[in-house]
């Protein structure tokens, strides 16, 4: 651009001297011919061809100064534009100056400019003063290396040293640097060369990002934790992409159905075919659709593994809808709950034993939960006392303690469970029937106690002792109607059966002297057996009224 105006400036140049030279030319030679035709007289014509000289000249002085004077303004106003710009330029230059330094000093980050080769702080900003604790005064009689853990200052110099050396070289972001507190802090640095006042200086900034890594390495470790916690509990995390149809696994649930993940491919047809055959009908071919009115759905179901083996695995399905209400995603998670149903079946079949042994005997069970305070009635409160056990009672057993024996019973009950080397507990007493008789059991309970010896769950019986007592009353009945009957064989029988002894034997005595008169002998005989038979008929009787009791 600037050649281009320089050679249409020689064009105008060189055509203002060809005209001026074809000018004079012309003037000449006019005047000349006009002289030498219309002035014959020689002396005048040299004199007007002197003047015709004369003219020119003046002519060519008025042109020469008017091109000079051209020249001159032209100059003048260049040179003027040349100092307004040099001030322009110095007024822009001061201003950007000022708003760098303002710029500089407002920075809310912590801003120095050093020197290359002795690292003194030339120039620092509030931020720093303010941030770092070190006042201008103090900065001034600083390097970089003050605002460094010590154990840090080597490897700053060598990378300083080598940045410097090789302008690609890249300057480590995040460093440690030390406050004049002593805190130390971690910081993202910028750094660039400048020229100020006339050096070389390095200008460096610094964002604090400690809380930033503290976040970072406390979410690195929640997630770590997350990710222990996933496999300890056999949990997994899936996703469903609806708009995309694309699904997506995370390692566990890989694990939980034992398949590879590089070789498994996720579909709904191959995903659905991993599952037990009589639970495949619960997957719908699109999942949203079982969702209708709700947002989180539940499900228990078994899985085929990879290997062969039957899971249980409990899944929960979230779903996800646009703004529109259209359903644009699936977020489940999947818990391996073998262990946890193998445990429930366990429950069950023992609880199924426990009823069955209830409804075999003849006792009342108690299983008393002490932990939740909950209790198990065994069904011979309902048979054997006859209580409805539909309506669930906690303290159907405490509350129908005869009032003779309920403070006596609670108070030895309640020391033998806060006794850790008790185990077992007996006791009778007198226990109230719906129908509010009252009747005589025995209760005997075992505890079953945790490692520090507190009891967690007592097992016990109950049995009604009024048979029991009816049997041993009549027992001791009878024993006292045999005593009778013996003492009656011991004592009263022996009298007229010793009669009839020395009576026969007299008998005997007569007729072997040939005395045949013995009638007066044979009613004293007779006498006694009379006695004996009444003697024998009551012991019978005793015996019949012993049977019947």
């Amino acid at each position: 651009m600037e050649k281009n105006k320089s050679y249409l400036r020689e064009i105008s140049s060189f055509k203002n001297i060809l005209l001026y030279a074809l000018f004079s030319i012309i003037y000449i030679n006019t005047s000349d011919y006009f002289l030498e035709t219309f002035v014959s007289n020689i002396d005048l014509r040299t004199k007007l061809q002197a003047f015709n000289g004369f003219l020119l000249i003046l002519i060519t002085a008025i042109f020469l100064y008017f091109l000079a004077q051209k020249k001159i303004n032209k100059n003048t106003s260049c040179y003027q534009k040349l100092i307004d710009a040099e001030q322009t330029s110095s007024e822009q230059l001061k201003k950007l100056h000022d708003e760098y330094m303002s710029l500089f000093n407002n920075s809310p980050l912590p801003k120095w400019l050093f020197d290359i080769e002795s690292l003194q702080f030339v120039l620092v900003n509030e931020a720093a003063c303010t941030i770092y604790g070190y006042s201008q005064e103090e900065y001034s009689t600083m390097t970089i290396r003050d605002i460094r853990p010590s154990e840090d200052i080597p490897i700053m110099e060598e990378v300083l040293s080598i940045s410097l050396k090789n302008e690609r070289f890249a300057y480590p972001k995040i460093v440690r640097h030390r406050k004049k507190n002593g805190d130390i802090i971690q910081v993202r640095i910028e750094t660039s060369l400048i020229t100020f006042r006339c050096k070389k200086v390095m200008l460096a900034y610094a964002l604090d990002v400690t809380a930033e890594i503290e976040m970072q390495r406390k979410l690195i470790e929640t997630n770590t934790k997350l990710q222990l916690a996933s496999e300890i509990a056999n949990l997994g995390y899936w996703t469903n992409d609806l708009v995309k149809s694309k699904i997506e696994w995370s390692d566990e649930v890989y694990k939980i159905f034992e398949v590879n993940p590089e070789t498994f491919e996720l579909t709904l047809n191959n995903i659905k075919n991993c599952f037990h055959p009589e639970d495949q009908s619960n997957i719908e071919p699109n999942l949203y659709i079982a969702f209708q009115d709700f947002i989180i759905k539940e499900s228990e179901r078994r899985v085929i593994t990879g290997s062969g083996k039957i899971k249980w695995v409990l899944e929960r399905i979230n779903l996800v809808k646009d703004d529109s209400g259209k359903p644009i995603k699936l977020n489940g998670i999947i818990i391996d709950i073998t262990k946890k149903k193998i445990h429930e079946q366990e429950i069950l079949d023992s609880n199924e034993r426990f009823k069955m042994i209830a409804r075999a005997t003849a006792e009342a069970i108690i299983d008393w939960d002490i932990k939740n305070d909950k209790v198990v009635w065994g069904e011979g409160f309902q048979t054997i006392f006859g209580y409805d056990l539909s309506k669930y009672d906690n303290h159907l057993w405490s509350n129908n303690i005869h009032s003779e024996d309920k403070e006596r019973v609670l108070e030895d009950l309640f020391k033998t469970v806060e006794d850790p080397t008790k185990e077992y507990f007996t006791t009778d007493f007198k226990f109230l029937k719906a129908n509010r008789d009252s009747t005589n059991v025995q209760y005997r309970g075992i505890f079953i106690r945790d490692r520090n010896g507190k009891a967690t769950r007592a097992i016990a019986a109950m049995i009604d002792l009024t048979d029991t007592l009816n049997r041993i009353h009549k027992i001791e009945q009878q024993n006292k109607v045999l005593k009778d009957i013996a003492w009656t064989q011991s004592h009263v029988v022996r009298a007229p059966l010793a009669n009839l002894q020395g009576l026969i034997s007299l008998l005997k005595d007569n007729l072997n002297s040939g005395v045949t008169d013995d009638e007066e002998l044979i009613d004293y005989i007779t006498d006694s057996v009379d006695k004996l038979d009444e003697i024998i008929r009551d012991i019978v009787k005793k015996t019949r009224e012993m049977d019947e009791m």
